[in-house]
């Protein structure tokens, strides 16, 4: 009975963390960075990225989540640029799944390319069998029946991202937009939309003759269900004209993460992988978290459907 009450404390532990961290549960946002700000998508205004990401939390222990997104992004004309993702994650007998559209208008002011940018998307949180099937399911617990079948949301983000020189990096977005109404209108939370933000800052810096470039960024956030301010810092090397990356994240805030960065690109194809482990107690319990990132870049065409090329002659 009492391997069962510490199992339950965890998966109540995992399913609140797991939550509050969906608009940024991912640590590789620097290198896809619509998954924490719709306006980034299509900034590169020279390719098409599709992204496959995949997380697994606090590993050797049962039950802790599984995080899987698949997502697009590319320019569409001069200024647009249009997005999709699926997300799913597992956690104990919770699924959730995500469905999301982004797009961005991007516009130029003096030295600064500038996007602002909005998602749409579609929450479905369900239980899987293997709790309704357990002896410690109570048929009167109205919530889990209702989650049985599946609850679904509707939710918005908004987004503001820029660069500066192509050097310097920088956004700001409100997700939770539509459920952070509804949870006032409710008077589950008294903050209302607008509160919950992410805000990131970064840059590229060539060293030693060029042979090196450094990508520091901050992101500091407040999520859904966490109080207080979370903050990550990273700082990424790149070697070889990116063919050879690693580098240190800090995740603050819920205990503390660290982990290490490696990465490599070939042609088309990148690949990153971070290794991070929790700073808190639960950490001797647990083998560390493993992240992984696989993008796939195609250059922009220069065929009829590109409408900008007009306005390069």
């Amino acid at each position: 009975m009492k391997k069962i009450l510490v199992l339950l404390a965890m998966v109540a532990y995992f399913s609140n963390v797991s939550i509050a961290q969906e608009e940024a549960v991912f640590m590789h946002y620097t290198f896809n960075p619509v998954l924490i700000n719709p306006a980034a998508t299509g900034f590169d205004k020279e390719h098409h990225d599709v992204f496959i990401n995949i997380r697994s939390s606090f590993t050797n222990f049962p039950e802790t989540p599984k995080t899987y997104a698949l997502s697009y992004n590319g320019p569409v004309g001069k200024r647009l640029g249009l997005g999709g993702m699926i997300y799913t994650e597992n956690v104990a007998g919770l699924t959730r799944f995500r469905g999301q559209l982004s797009y961005a208008f991007q516009y130029q002011v003096n030295d600064f390319d500038m996007a602002f940018g909005m998602s749409t998307e579609v929450h479905k949180t369900s239980i899987d069998n293997s709790v309704v099937n357990s002896v410690l399911f109570d048929v009167d617990d109205d919530v889990v029946n209702r989650a049985i079948d599946g609850q679904t949301e509707f939710d918005a983000t908004i987004g503001v991202y820029g660069s500066y020189k192509d050097r310097i990096f920088f956004g700001v977005a409100s997700p939770g937009l539509v459920r952070g109404k509804l949870d006032q209108i409710s008077g589950k939370d008294t903050r209302g939309p607008f509160q919950l933000f992410t805000a990131n800052v970064g840059g590229k810096f060539d060293v030693a003759e060029s042979k090196v470039k450094l990508l520091p960024s901050l992101l500091v956030k407040k999520v859904r269900g966490v109080d207080g301010i979370q903050t990550d810092v990273n700082l990424i090397a790149s070697f070889l004209k990116e063919q050879l990356m690693t580098g240190l994240t800090y995740r603050a805030g819920t205990g503390g993460n660290l982990g290490i960065i490696l990465g490599t690109k070939y042609n088309t194809l990148q690949f990153i992988y971070t290794y991070d482990v929790y700073m808190g107690e639960f950490q001797k319990y647990n083998g560390g978290s493993h992240e992984i990132t696989i993008n796939f870049e195609f250059n922009r065409g220069k065929g009829a459907y590109d409408r900008s090329m007009k306005y390069r002659k």
